[in-house]
Parts: C-alpha cells; structure tokens; sequence
C-alpha cells in the first residue's frame, strides 16, 4: 500500500501521478509561519468556519464535504522554509502527523458511510529538513520517483 505521503523531486512529477487531481499548492517561501499555514490551506480548501487551530485542522481535513474533488493533493514545496519561524519546532512534527493521520482515516470511511469519500495525498518537495521531520515523527512515506 503506498504511503499518505510522498516526497517529489518536482513538479513535474507530481503532475505525472496527479494529472487530473486538485492540487492545492502551499509554497514554504510564504508559509513560514503556522498562522500563515492555516491561513493558507483555509483559502485553497475553502473551510468554512476556520479557527485557525490544530484541532480545527483536523476536523476540518475529516471532513471535506464542500469540495467536490475526490482527490486532493496537498502539495508543499519550499519545505526548508515551511513553518521554518516557529519557535517551536515541535508544531511543524504536529503539523505533519495530523495530516498523515488524516490521510489514513480517509482510507478507512467506507463508501457506504459517506457520499463524500475523499482521498487525500500529501506530496512534499524533497528537502533534508522534510525527512528529518517525518522520520522524527516515525512518519511513513515514499518516493515518487519509486512509484509505478
């Protein structure tokens, strides 16, 4: 089973796997900070009612009813400038496991459960700091590159 997440060497190749999906795009460059990031996803995933939180995040990603797509790829690159100027940097691994978390959870709603099944993909622009950050949260994922 391929992982929730995946590290891309380009746009290009992501477009490759993804040439059909809704790709939101948040660029590291202009999200260096959690209240940029919250910011940012509530505008490209139009959530209604965001609160800008970590707990609003999450309910917000297990939900997804007013989006249309099916699929969506939240696609992150500049990923050593992502959330680089929080203090803490423990928020950025809280950042990662929640989205990795949701992920999985939209594997397992059966298409019984719900008329709006989503899958979500969370494809990160390859950096050191990005694997640092996964394997330090014992976060699974994979190479695109290594898909077929």
């Amino acid at each position: 089973m391929i992982p929730n997440v995946l590290i891309s060497q380009s746009e290009r190749e992501l477009e490759a796997h993804f040439p059909t999906d809704f790709i939101a795009h948040i660029d590291g460059k202009n999200v260096t900070t959690l209240r940029q990031f919250y910011e940012r996803i509530a505008d490209l995933l139009e959530i209604p009612d965001f609160s800008f939180t970590l707990e609003s995040l999450n309910d917000s990603l297990n939900d997804l009813e007013w989006l249309e797509d099916e699929r969506i790829i939240l696609y992150f690159t500049n990923t050593n400038d992502f959330i680089s100027k929080e203090r803490d940097p423990a928020k950025m691994g809280s950042i990662l496991s929640v989205l990795d978390a949701t992920a999985e959870d939209w594997k397992w709603v059966e298409d019984d459960q719900s008329s709006d099944k989503k899958e979500i993909v969370i494809v990160l622009e390859d950096s050191p700091r990005i694997r640092r950050l996964l394997d330090s949260e014992s976060i699974n994922y994979a190479l695109m590159s290594e898909l077929k």
